[in-house]
């Protein structure tokens, strides 16, 4: 992505989190539906946690609509709900 904010490409083709935050390249749009590719983050807390209770609280934030906002300002969905 650095190529295309220096000049040395016209276009590049990455995850939208990591193109709508560098510094001189205008983010046009997603490629279309139909060859996206889509990844989807799922959480989870290992066996032996230190810290069960606050990974508990933050997956729970992660999933409430009060994170809605941070998710897509990273260039990120939430996934369709079932």
């Amino acid at each position: 992505m650095p190529e295309v904010a220096k000049g040395n490409a016209e276009i590049a083709i990455q995850p939208v989190s990591e193109l709508l935050h560098v510094s001189g390249a205008d983010f046009v749009g997603p490629v279309p539906s139909d060859v996206q590719f889509v990844s989807v983050f799922s959480p989870a807390v290992v066996a032996g946690s230190k810290e069960l209770d606050a990974s508990k609280r933050l997956i729970a934030f992660l999933a409430s609509d009060k994170a809605t906002a941070a998710i897509k300002k990273a260039g990120m969905e939430r996934p369709k709900r079932r």
